[in-house]
């Protein structure tokens, strides 16, 4: 393919209709630049239309200094807080994005840098359809089971112009990265479109509180053996000292391994007619195309991979 580029972009991911929300992990780009650039995440719940450069609508959610992997190979965010030459930076801080064709919008920008050195460029994708040169009319680039990933809006100044008629924008371009995202955070709730997530009912009564002294003298030896628990077949994912089942996807255009992340359970009650359905353990592959100006083809991959807890 022939891609184009330039500081960076703002694009629209939607989850799919009957799908429960999912919160995103981290976000990888595509960059020329093999050497450190310095980058931004911005986003907001719902469409961005009208708000371009309107930073009072966004939160900053990734900020940082990351070596550019180049065109062949996808720059991801970094995780962790940084700080560098007294600069703090942000580390990528997940986004729920509510289910059943609910959107989030990003803006993904690299900073600028001095006078005299190369400018690192974002690379992003021309339009699906030619005919929408110009339009805000926004395609599906990439999808998983779970979430639709839009074209957007090329930004060629940064930070992003508030006139988003300006000629610092080009439309519609897509987005080339990686969304990381849990496909069921809330789980076993995977149906659940709000957020937080809801605490889970007690589904027997409390066990009543023990005595305050015991009621015999304890035997000296124990009358039978211990019995010993057997391992599950899958091993227990344990990730900040507590146990929880996992669904991760990814949508990207490019190969890379799948990120299995956990998260605690929210604050609120679950509703009564929220139901709770069992997740198998699949894995699927999708493999999409789309012609790019002028006629160039860049095949697209979209790799989902659901883990059960057993």
């Amino acid at each position: 393919s022939r891609p184009t580029g330039s500081y960076g972009i703002l694009f629209e991911v939607k989850t799919r209709p009957g799908v429960g929300t999912i919160l995103v992990k981290s976000l990888s780009f595509i960059t020329r630049f093999e050497g450190m650039v310095e980058y931004e995440v911005f986003t907001k719940l719902g469409s961005s239309a009208g708000q371009h450069g309107k930073f009072k609508f966004f939160d900053l959610i990734a900020s940082g200094r990351v070596k550019g992997q180049g065109p062949n190979a996808f720059t991801r965010v970094s995780e962790n807080d940084e700080t560098y030459n007294s600069k703090t930076y942000t580390g990528f801080q997940s986004v729920h994005i509510p289910g059943d064709r609910a959107s989030r919008s990003f803006y993904v920008t690299i900073k600028k840098v001095p006078d005299g050195e190369e400018q690192p460029p974002i690379l992003f994708s021309y339009p699906i359809n030619e005919d929408n040169e110009g339009k805000p009319v926004y395609e599906v680039v990439t999808s998983s089971p779970e979430i639709e990933i839009f074209e957007g809006d090329g930004v060629l100044e940064e930070p992003f112009p508030k006139d988003g008629d300006s000629p610092y924008y080009r439309r519609p371009r897509g987005f080339l990265g990686v969304v990381e995202y849990d496909m069921a955070p809330c789980f076993p709730l995977v149906n659940f479109t709000g957020w937080p997530c809801p605490y889970m009912k007690l589904t027997r009564s409390p066990t009543p509180k023990p005595t305050l002294k015991p009621t015999r003298n304890p035997t000296g030896q124990p009358t039978t053996p211990p019995v010993t628990e057997k391992s599950s077949i899958l091993p227990t994912l344990i990730i900040n000292q507590q146990e929880s089942n996992e669904n991760a996807g990814e949508a990207n255009l490019g190969s890379s391994d799948a990120a299995f992340v956990t998260d605690e359970l929210g604050v609120n009650e679950v509703p009564d007619d929220l139901l709770v359905n069992k997740i198998d353990e699949t894995a699927s592959n999708c493999t999409c195309s789309w012609r790019t100006h002028p006629v160039s083809i860049c095949m697209l991959f979209v790799l989902v991979s659901i883990l059960r807890h057993l």
